[in-house]
């Protein structure tokens, strides 16, 4: 197992706040990031592949950005995005989000869940929207139930099967619920506690995702000293039949414990295309799992300017787009410790990066997706960003 040492200055995409929808006819502002010695920025052979996408980023204020996007590993910035707007599904206080899931079997169609309890309408959002148009299609308030404590943050990551939407949620003690993806009737409600895919651990929040196949779901928590408590660095993996999961049932696959840096807490994850690797984010690393036997094959280290909080493969797997929160410095000059800025001195923006799975590593510069679009309509504050999806040409 290779186990990456090297630290990375990366970062993820932000979600953006609430802002007017606007267009680019060239690529947004980047900051400089660092690299292994091995892969500097610009210094990669190029390779010819060459990928276009349309990337849909989760977002607190209510909306995905959409950034229409190129990608070429050989440049300097190897991600360049073309036009970036945003497509609404409420507002900051009614549905932000981290969770965009479009479905495997219609690209058009993009399902979501949101991150806080809606205290007005009394409940948490569950909706989809039509990608041609932007327009939610369906948009439903599901309760909270009274053994989830800690409800701070609820939905974020997701998972599928051909007929439901999975979210699962970040309360204490945490649930997974099943939708119908038809008409979004909530037809399962699951606590793995008690049953044989229990964590077996105290733990702080539930990600996870499906396979490709759609044959398995991946259940992804930090372990904690205490309930909700403090990260141990250590992660529990386990992955269930989706069949059985979908009527209720828990049936485990396979399961398995990773490791991190006292610092690391997991967020979202995709399977590659053949279903035979795992990315995971970890906060201040990124995770390249063995699917099969759930072992780590890249611990990937990033700076302490960079939170990863999801990661895509390209259709052939042959790369990452990661989301990162990154600390955008204000004046460089003014900054005391530009490796560790204050929370004054900084602005958090949501920023697009590339990792290479045969050089286990990431190259080039990051791409922004958030501030460069907040700048421009003079929108001063953070952009909180976290999940992602996207259709790949």
């Amino acid at each position: 197992m290779k186990i990456s040492k090297k630290l990375m200055m990366g970062s993820l995409l932000t979600g953006a706040v609430a802002l007017g929808m606007y267009s680019l006819n060239m690529p947004t502002d980047v900051s400089a990031m660092g690299s292994k010695p091995e892969v500097e920025a610009g210094a990669m052979t190029q390779t010819g592949d060459s990928y276009e996408a349309t990337f849909y980023v989760a977002g607190m204020g209510g909306h995905f950005a959409k950034a229409v996007a190129t990608i070429d590993p050989g440049a300097a910035q190897p991600i360049k995005v073309t036009s970036l707007t945003k497509v609404d599904i409420g507002d900051r206080d009614s549905h932000p989000t981290h969770d965009a899931r479009i479905d495997n079997l219609d690209r058009d169609t993009m399902f979501w869940s949101t991150y806080k309890i809606d205290e007005d309408a009394g409940g948490v959002h569950v909706g989809k929207t039509d990608l041609k148009t932007g327009e939610v299609i369906q948009d439903v308030v599901v309760d909270v139930p009274a053994l989830a404590t800690n409800t701070k943050s609820m939905y974020c990551a997701s998972g599928q099967s051909k007929d439901h939407f999975i979210p699962f949620t970040m309360t204490s003690k945490a649930y997974i619920d099943v939708f119908n993806k038809s008409d979004l009737k909530r037809v399962q409600r699951v606590f793995l506690e008690g049953t044989e895919g229990d964590i077996g651990a105290p733990y702080k929040f539930y990600h996870g995702n499906t396979n490709n196949a759609m044959d398995k779901l991946l259940v992804i928590a930090n372990i904690t000293d205490k309930d909700h408590g403090d990260y141990t660095g250590k992660v529990a993996l386990v992955e269930l039949d989706l069949d059985e999961f979908v009527k209720g049932n828990v049936k485990v696959l396979n399961r398995n414990i990773i490791a991190g840096t006292p610092k690391t807490v997991t967020f979202r994850a995709y399977y590659s295309p053949d279903d035979s690797m795992i990315a995971a984010s970890g906060g201040d690393v990124m995770f390249l799992i063995d699917a099969k036997t759930l072992e780590v094959i890249d611990r990937e280290s990033l700076s302490g300017l960079d939170h990863n909080h999801d990661a895509i493969f390209t259709p052939d797997g042959k790369y990452i787009v990661a989301t990162s929160r990154w600390k955008d410095i204000i004046d460089i000059d003014a900054c005391e410790d530009p490796n560790a800025p204050k929370s004054t001195e900084y602005t958090m923006d949501g920023v697009l990066k590339l990792y290479d799975v045969e050089k286990q590593t990431f190259i080039g510069t990051h791409t922004s997706t958030c501030l460069s679009c907040h700048n421009e309509v003079g929108l001063e504050e953070h952009a909180v960003l976290c999940g992602l999806d996207g259709n790949f040409k």
